[in-house]
């Protein structure tokens, strides 16, 4: 997903990317190193019911509905409203949710043109692309040929698959409209996500979800799938709108009302200013009980769902306006706001800072089919001029980590063999090394004949820490004789509208913007670096990295990457490796999400993705995680 601001971390140039649990015992499920840091707890017999919790949100909401949106804000109202049939704690360890069993039943390989005999006949569009009306699942370029989920299910049925999950389901879930969730909900749900924002980030594995019986449901992928587990689940939705709703999605500027299963029913939108939300009164884990959770060992009287209420999300997008508005008491809790206030809250009586390593970076990426662009000296250059260590500490106050490599150590477990080795390896090709990018650049400009000074503009959205970030990385590189950079920046919503377009790559533009990945290393390629994501969710630029492709294919879509995690991580490392050689984008820095919120809401702590800052610190049984209001 794109976040709007980037998250900070603290203690950057301390290196300190992944937190402790500093004492909590709650966090952080399966035993991996919880990432919140210091953890606040609350004791069950003094949680307070009731209240209306005030959330600021600092963009617009692009889409109600999760399978139409690419915007990390936005997923804190998808939270509120929507579930899955998992859920995953702050340290990314995978909990059955709507589903009371979630299990991997087969996995196998599947041999080079498995899936040529279901295949169909496809048009191409003006760019050579085999297109089709039904959503695509697998290409056959050379053949003309697709497979579709129309075809899917004869494969299925004759066991070409490469991987298979079962669900089994709780009894009694209802959604908002009354309808009760069953097998079918689940299985055609996809539906939903087929040709929408985020299908090539499902469609990529996803190959047939099969109705068992009226609660269980096998989902197989396309391929063995080392991310299966949590990369095959999505949203589940009601007939009502699988049926009913148009390909926008679920929207109230529709009149089509967001309907899931979720802790909070929709309420109201004000167009850019508020959305309302209140607790369902039908809400399934109330009615079924903690003890349904075949995982749950909490403690007696944990509540079943959220305590609060009423939430009310607003919409502020400028921080300065939105820390007023905390200061002033008329909203509760807020994030992404300029890094320079966070030590006024830190010592602040009525207010606190939450603060948790995220799976985020901010990243630059080149017009990599536009000359000069097209030619990766020039972008190893670029990225041996960024001034990573002054951007963690000048721009973002000590609140963020230089990036030095393309991946997150929250998604290192999976994503390396050796995080602290990788590092080492890529720092010397992505520290600040002006006398290296000199020569890499001069030797470009000189083999092509380019005219220099190069023009370019930076592009990034209207927040104040980013902008100056894009500011201090134009006048770092237009200070050499090889660069003229200008700097635009854009509300968020208007920005991701303008990158997203398909003709934005010919514009030859240099995008700033932040990603906010999974607990997967392979979001962390495949959104910024895939052509599949191209107009999506992040390759603006129209990014083709083939080799990599095959590389990271390998390290996920293989029986030796799902039962073998030295393999994986082996395999990962040459991926990060050809990105740092080639060089279609630059990661500048790593940070955290740092929530600032008034100490009226008590026992909150904030999640590892920007996506569910505001759901999780309501209630997460995984974590043990409740907050509850005190306003007295």
């Amino acid at each position: 997903m794109l976040q709007t601001t980037g998250a900070a971390t603290l203690a950057a140039l301390a290196g300190c990317n992944t937190g402790t649990n500093d004492g909590a015992s709650s966090g952080g499920g399966g035993g991996a190193p919880d990432p919140v840091r210091e953890r606040v707890d609350v004791d069950v017999d003094e949680i307070q019911d009731g209240g209306t919790l005030r959330f600021g949100l600092g963009a617009g909401i692009d889409s109600f509905d999760p399978s139409y949106s690419t915007s990390a804000p936005a997923g804190n109202v998808h939270g509120l409203v929507y579930e899955s049939i998992i859920t995953q704690d702050a340290a990314g360890t995978v909990y059955p949710w709507l589903a009371k069993s979630w299990e991997r039943v087969d996995v196998q390989e599947v041999e080079d043109g498995a899936y040529e005999p279901y295949m169909v006949s496809a048009d191409t569009d003006d760019d050579g692309n085999l297109v089709a009306d039904d959503q695509i699942l697998i290409r056959n370029q050379e053949a003309g040929e697709v497979l579709t989920v129309n075809e899917a299910p004869d494969a299925v049925e004759d066991g070409t698959y490469g991987i298979k999950y079962q669900a089994k389901l709780h009894e009694g879930v209802k959604f908002h409209n009354g309808e009760e969730m069953t097998a079918e909900n689940v299985a055609r749900s996809y539906e939903v996500v087929e040709n929408s924002s985020i299908s090539a980030q499902t469609f990529d594995s996803f190959l047939y979800a099969e109705v068992v019986d009226d609660y269980t449901v096998n989902i197989y992928g396309q391929e063995p799938d080392a991310e299966a587990d949590n990369q095959l689940p999505v949203d589940v939705y009601p007939m009502e709108h699988i049926e009913e709703y148009p390909d926008t999605g679920a929207d109230p500027r529709n009149d089509h009302t967001p309907i899931g299963t979720g802790p909070y029913q929709f309420e109201s939108y004000e167009t850019e200013e508020r959305a309302e939300f209140s607790s369902f009164d039908d809400y399934w884990l109330d009615d079924l009980g903690l003890d349904a959770l075949e995982w749950w060992d909490g403690p007696d009287g944990f509540p079943t769902s959220p305590v609060v209420d009423e939430v009310v999300v607003a919409i502020v997008q400028d921080n300065a306006t939105r820390a007023a508005a905390l200061n002033n008491g008329e909203i509760d809790l807020t994030y992404g706001l300029n890094t320079g206030t966070y030590g006024e809250y830190r010592s602040a009586e009525d207010f606190r800072l939450s603060v948790t390593n995220a799976g985020a970076y901010n990243f630059l990426q080149y017009p990599v089919t536009q000359s000069p662009w097209d030619d990766p000296r020039i972008r190893r250059g670029v990225n041996q001029l960024i001034p990573r260590a002054q951007i963690a500490e000048n721009i973002y106050n000590g609140y963020r980590n230089p990036a030095y490599t393309p991946l997150p150590e929250m998604a290192a477990k999976a994503g390396t063999v050796d995080y602290e080795a990788l590092t080492e390896e890529l720092r010397p090709q992505t520290e600040q090394n002006t006398e290296a990018a000199t020569e890499l650049l001069q030797e470009a400009v000189d083999d092509r004949g380019v005219e220099t000074p190069i023009e370019a503009t930076i592009e990034t959205n209207a927040t104040d820490d980013r902008l100056r970030e894009a500011e201090l990385i134009a006048q770092v590189l237009s200070n050499t004789e090889f660069f003229d950079i200008s700097v635009e920046d854009f509300e968020f919503t208007t920005f991701i509208q303008r990158i997203l377009g398909s003709e934005y790559y010919q514009q030859g533009n240099i995008v700033l913007i932040g990603l906010s990945g999974t607990f997967n290393p392979g979001s962390f390629y495949d959104a910024v670096n895939s052509i599949d994501n191209f107009g999506q969710c992040c390759n603006f630029n129209r990014i083709d990295t083939p080799e990599l492709d095959e590389i990271a294919t390998e390290a996920r879509f293989s029986v030796e990457a799902v039962e073998d995690s030295q393999f994986r991580g082996e395999q990962y490392d040459k991926v990060w490796q050809g990105l740092i050689e080639q060089a279609p984008n630059s990661y500048t820095v790593f940070g955290t999400n740092v929530t600032a919120l008034s100490t009226e809401y008590v026992g909150y702590n904030t999640y590892t993705f920007s996506s569910s800052i505001l759901p999780y610190g309501l209630h997460a049984p995984e974590d043990q995680q409740v907050a509850y209001l005190n306003r007295e």
